[in-house]
C-alpha cells in the first residue's frame, strides 16, 4: 500500500460477485488520476465464490486493501471500509458498477468546491440492456440533476468528516441505508446533489420482470422499515400513495370473486384490475410526458403494475428476505480484467 495519504477512498461492498468485481476493479484502474491519489477499499462479507481471489489480483494495479466482515448488512460493511478509510473523501461504489475513467477526477473536483454533503450520480445502463432495462432506467442519469432527495449508494460520495459527524449507515437497515444517510445529511444542513458526469453503469440493471419483481420487493423491504419511522416524511409520498392505491384495488379483486359468484354479477370481476390498470397507466402517461417518450407509455404502464404489487408485498413485510444479484446477461460470467462492455447505451462518459 502507498504510503502517502489518497485524497479519496473508495469502499466496495462484496459479497459472491466473481461475474462482475473484476470489470469494476478494471475500471477503477484505468482512471485518469494517480493511483497514489486514491485507494481501494473491498469489503467482502463472506463470499463462496472466487470474489476475494479476484480482487487481490488487482494489488499490482490499485492501492487495495481487501477486508472481510462475515454475515452483516451491507451497511455495517460499508461502515467498516470507511473507518479504514485513509482519504479526505469517501466514494462508495458497487461491485456491479463500472466508473468511467474521469470519474474520481470529476468527483474530488466536485467535491472540493462542496460543502462536504452527498453527491454522485444516478446509474446508466449497460449495453446492451432490454426493453425493460431502457423503458425504466434508461435516462435516469440524465434527468436526475441538481438537489435530489437521495444518491443511490452504489455511486455516492461524501466528505469523511461529514459522515463520520452523522454517524455514517444505519446498520439495523438491511436496505435503503442510502436514502436514511442522505436524509441525515439534509437534516444537518448540508447538500444532496446529483450530477450526471458522476453516474457509473450499473451492471445488475434488472433486465427481466422477474428481476425488476425482486429488486423493487428488495428495495420495499428497506423503505418500509425507513417510513415506519417517519411517516409523514414528503420523500415517502409517491411511493406509499402507489402502494396503497395498488394494495387496496388488489383486495378488493380478490374479494369481488365470491361476491360476483354469488351474486351472478360478473362484470364485478373487472372492477378492480381497471382500477389498477388505471393507476399505472396515469402514472406511465406522466412519466412518458415528462421525458417526452410516448412510446413508452405501453412498457411503463406494465412496470408500475409490477412495481406497486412489489411494494404492496413489502409492505405487508412478506417477500424474500435478501436481494439477489441480477446482471446484464451479456456480462454473466465474465471475469474481466479490463473494462469493455462498461459503457452505458445512453450517457457516454469518458
Amino acid at each position: 500500500m502507498s504510503m502517502n495519504k489518497p485524497v479519496i477512498s473508495v469502499v466496495i461492498p462484496a459479497l459472491n460477485e466473481e461475474k462482475v468485481i473484476g470489470r469494476c476493479l478494471a475500471s477503477l484502474a484505468a482512471q485518469h488520476i494517480g493511483p497514489d491519489q486514491f485507494e481501494v477499499i473491498v469489503v467482502d462479507n463472506g463470499s463462496l465464490d472466487s470474489t476475494v481471489a479476484i480482487a487481490r489480483k488487482f494489488k499490482s494495479s490499485l492501492n487495495l486493501s481487501v477486508l472481510e466482515k462475515k454475515g452483516s448488512h451491507v451497511s455495517a460493511v460499508r461502515n467498516l471500509g470507511a473507518a479504514t478509510a485513509r482519504g479526505q473523501f469517501l466514494a462508495f461504489l458497487d461491485a456491479d458498477c463500472c466508473a468511467p475513467p474521469d470519474w474520481l477526477g470529476q468527483a474530488i473536483t466536485l467535491l472540493q468546491a462542496g460543502d462536504g454533503g452527498v453527491m454522485g450520480g444516478y446509474h446508466s445502463i449497460p449495453n446492451p440492456s432490454s426493453w425493460l432495462a431502457r423503458a425504466w432506467y434508461g435516462d435516469l442519469s440524465k434527468r436526475k440533476q441538481g438537489p435530489v432527495s437521495y444518491i443511490p449508494c452504489g455511486t455516492l460520495l461524501i466528505s469523511r468528516s461529514v459522515f463520520n459527524k452523522v454517524g455514517g449507515f444505519d446498520e439495523t437497515l438491511q436496505t435503503s441505508e442510502d436514502f436514511d444517510l442522505c436524509q441525515r445529511i439534509g437534516a444537518a444542513g448540508y447538500q444532496v446533489l446529483a450530477y450526471p458526469a458522476l453516474s457509473t453503469v450499473h451492471l445488475g440493471t434488472p433486465q427481466t420482470l422477474r428481476t425488476f419483481y425482486r429488486q423493487q420487493q428488495w428495495h420495499g423491504r428497506g423503505v418500509r422499515t425507513v417510513f415506519l419511522r417517519d411517516m409523514l416524511h414528503p420523500g415517502f409520498v409517491k411511493t406509499f400513495l402507489l402502494t396503497g392505491y395498488t394494495l387496496f384495488w388488489t383486495i378488493a379483486s380478490l374479494l369481488a370473486i365470491p361476491i360476483a359468484i354469488t351474486a351472478y354479477n360478473f362484470y364485478l370481476l373487472v372492477v378492480g384490475p381497471a382500477f389498477l390498470l388505471f393507476g399505472a397507466t396515469a402514472m406511465a402517461l406522466r412519466d412518458a410526458a415528462q421525458r417526452r417518450r410516448f412510446g413508452l407509455v405501453f412498457p411503463l404502464t406494465i412496470l408500475y403494475l409490477v412495481y406497486g404489487l412489489a411494494r404492496c408485498v413489502s409492505l405487508l413485510g412478506r417477500g424474500r428476505g435478501r436481494n439477489a444479484r441480477s446482471v446484464a446477461p451479456s456480462l454473466t460470467g465474465v471475469h474481466a480484467t479490463t473494462a469493455p462492455g462498461c459503457r452505458s447505451v445512453n450517457a457516454p462518459l469518458s
